[in-house]
């Protein structure tokens, strides 16, 4: 505790020290105003505060630390203000589409990997203008960097390295008398743990959420089986391959061995506080590696990451990625003060430390280099975690499928009815091909 404590003041003195150091450097004004010569405070050209917007979505834990940033950099440039406007992600894409449609979308906005649909709606600010001047990305790894470069414009800046994972809840493994998965466990393995955690703990335990509906794992199925979602403009996979995938788990529901569609409905695993996994009542889920974070500080049970089962062609696993992007509306009145505060956010070290691993693990080394004097077990399961993937993930060049809200809406509506029996596994696969289709018609048109 003294170490840390130590390193954290460390960390506070050289910070305090290189902002005033920076503040005597210079005293002229940015572009719209932002740094006055009289008072040092930052306004627009009629004097007025700049007032800024950034919408996010996650758990409590990154609300609070993404609104301790926020604070801190409104401290360190007086004059302007930033208002969060924070969620869940269910439904966070469609509001930000409705304030895209009407020209009101925030200022600073947190995408996925689907930054390209909003490239495509010209909806995002270029941020290549302010590159190397008040936007530094040069301690980044390039591949970061070109993730969110389209035509040679930079539209975003990474917001952490993740991939998606199995969550697993490492105490129920235990209980039932079964080892923990492992990088070369396969489907088989699978869906035999998980049939044998329901039996072994119990009615109301259950080996695994049904991620039938979780575009990730399908994904990463259809990889192991030697096919794709989606590539240069086309479906890589067939009828089959789905008529397959849903048969698995329907399979695993009739032995009681995922949980039931009525009760997935009322405690979602994408809710970290209604999470089955975290009150140890089921021991897989489908999520974003960061977000262990946020499920491991709301149960005693240990928690772990592990990869996508192997199928016959392998691993499917998706290599790790830009987990998150911080981006601009392309209508916003202030892009220099924009620019400022993504840098701020991905390249202070007093950010960094806040933020932590919350996103994903930083992109910047000298973030990483901070953050791992201060490692906790948890950060040590994440950290490994990456470089499992890293060195088990095929060296695949993975495309994000285009219109990918609509996309999993189609895949959890195909799910849903096949789970509360509305359906027949065949038909239901029969529509989904069809709307499929019909959103990659309707991607190219755009």
């Amino acid at each position: 505790m003294l170490k840390k404590k130590t390193i954290a003041m460390y960390m506070l003195t050289l910070v305090l020290f290189l902002a005033a150091c920076s503040n005597g450097a210079s005293n002229e004004p940015d572009k719209e105003g932002a740094a006055s010569q009289a008072t040092g405070e930052a306004t627009t050209d009629d004097g007025k505060e700049i007032e800024l917007r950034m919408s996010w979505w996650g758990a409590d834990e990154r609300h609070e630390k993404t609104l301790k940033v926020i604070e801190l950099f409104e401290q360190k440039n007086p004059g302007v203000k930033i208002t969060g406007e924070y969620s869940g992600f269910d439904g966070y894409l469609d509001k930000l589409n409705t304030q895209i449609a009407a020209g009101n979308a925030p200022d600073l906005i947190q995408l996925g990997g689907n930054i390209k649909e909003y490239v495509d709606k010209n909806a995002l600010l270029d941020l290549t203008p302010y590159v190397g001047d008040i936007l530094h990305v040069d301690d980044f790894n390039g591949g970061l960097v070109k993730a969110a470069t389209f035509n040679d414009k930079l539209y975003g800046v990474t917001l952490g390295v993740s991939s998606t994972t199995l969550m697993y809840n490492a105490s129920m493994f235990e209980k039932a008398g079964l080892p923990v998965p492992n990088e070369n466990w396969t489907y088989d393995d699978f869906k035999a743990d998980v049939i044998q955690i329901a039996e072994k703990l119990g009615k109301g335990h259950y080996g695994s959420y049904d991620l039938s509906s979780d575009a990730a794992s399908l994904g990463s199925y259809l990889g192991s089986v030697g096919k794709e979602l989606y590539r240069d403009g086309e479906r890589h996979f067939d009828k089959q391959e789905m008529i397959d995938w849903f048969s698995m788990w329907d399979e695993l529901r009739k032995a009681g061995a995922i949980v039931p569609a009525d009760v997935q409905v009322a405690s979602p695993p994408t809710a970290v506080d209604k999470s089955l996994v975290v009150k140890g009542e089921v021991a897989i889920q489908s999520a974003s590696a960061s977000q262990i974070f946020g499920f491991q500080e709301l149960t005693q049970d240990q928690l772990g990451l592990t990869v996508y089962p192997n199928g016959p062609a392998g691993s499917g696993m998706i290599p790790p990625i830009s987990g998150q992007f911080i981006t601009s509306y392309e209508g916003t009145k202030h892009p220099e003060m924009v620019a400022k505060f993504i840098d701020f956010m991905v390249n202070d070290p007093e950010a960094g430390v806040i933020l932590g691993s919350t996103r994903g693990v930083p992109p910047a080394a000298k973030i990483r280099d901070v953050l791992a004097a201060q490692s906790t077990p948890v950060d040590k399961v994440l950290y490994d975690y990456i470089s499992l993937v890293s060195n088990t993930a095929p060296a695949v060049d993975y495309q994000q499928f285009p219109l990918d809200n609509e996309f999993t809406k189609l895949l959890q509506l195909t799910s849903e009815k096949i789970a509360f029996n509305a359906n027949s596994i065949e038909s239901s696969v029969d529509e989904f091909m069809t709307e499929t289709d019909k959103l990659l018609a309707k991607a190219k048109a755009q």
